[in-house]
């Protein structure tokens, strides 16, 4: 079967793809996204979470690391084999299960295998199928377990493409949802989908799942002064007022991504 281009891409970056998250403002997005998640995990540390498009492993070795037992699923081998060799250094890849799934087909796993799911990187908005993204989600999940998942925001993409006068891909994103992700190799182009607020939860509520929360990552304006969050300081104090604002209804269009927090039904 021949590769996707999102396949394609991400196969093509994985040997460099943590470099591009290391800047104070992705550090700041991390300790938000960690925040939510570490509140949300199971009580019990047998427990089994599916992280879905876990590409080269940040989520999975900080849960590994806690004490739970991760299947990590990527649509991407090489994404795969950087993350196994990450676990293998650290010495947690007897807790991580790595597997090569389409979040779209994750035929892989059974009906209500899983205690919780996590989709960090917004593997729903670059999914070909969002719907049939969130019904696989749901399927292998066990009743009543949680799943947090985030997505690229419309507004921000809106945002974005007024900004750099794309009018082309703003008339697209306002009447679909969808727009190309553009690479420098044409094989590589895919679309995302962007959700609103209420996109999303209608997304979820509609194939069975409670909303437990909607958040923005991140509602606070870092990235127009991110080299303040270098010292430790200012970093704790933004976070600390972060978290207080990111659930708030009106300041979620600032964000970049919506991340939803929500129980299967």
């Amino acid at each position: 079967m021949s590769k996707s281009a999102c396949e394609l891409y991400y196969d093509r970056v994985a040997h460099s793809y943590d470099d591009s998250y290391k800047s104070p403002y992705w550090e700041f997005y991390q300790a938000v996204t960690w925040y939510n998640l570490k509140r949300n995990l199971p009580r019990s540390l047998p427990a089994r979470i599916l992280d879905i498009g876990g590409g080269t492993g940040i989520w999975a070795l900080k849960l590994a690391k806690s004490g739970y037992n991760i299947t990590l699923a990527d649509l991407s081998q090489k994404m795969l084999d950087v993350a196994q060799r990450k676990a293998e250094q650290t010495n947690l890849a007897n807790k991580i299960t790595f597997a090569k799934a389409d979040i779209c087909e994750m035929s892989a796993f059974g009906d209500n295998t899983f205690d919780m799911a996590i989709a960090q990187g917004d593997p729903i908005s670059c999914a070909q199928e969002p719907l049939k993204a969130v019904r696989e989600i749901h399927r292998v999940l066990k009743p009543k377990a949680v799943c947090i998942a985030s997505v690229d925001n419309k507004f921000s993409g809106m945002r974005v493409f007024m900004e750099q006068g794309k009018l082309d891909q703003l008339e697209e994103l306002i009447a679909t949802g969808r727009t190309n992700w553009f690479t420098s190799n044409k094989e590589e182009q895919y679309q995302l989908t962007y959700f609103s607020p209420d996109e999303l939860r209608k997304l979820f509520t509609r194939n069975g799942f409670e909303v437990l929360a909607l958040s923005g990552k991140v509602v606070l304006p870092v990235r127009a002064n991110e080299q303040v969050l270098k010292d430790r300081d200012a970093f704790d104090r933004m976070l600390k007022l972060e978290l207080k604002l990111h659930t708030e209804e009106a300041l979620l269009g600032n964000a970049s991504h919506l991340e939803i927090t929500c129980r299967k039904v």
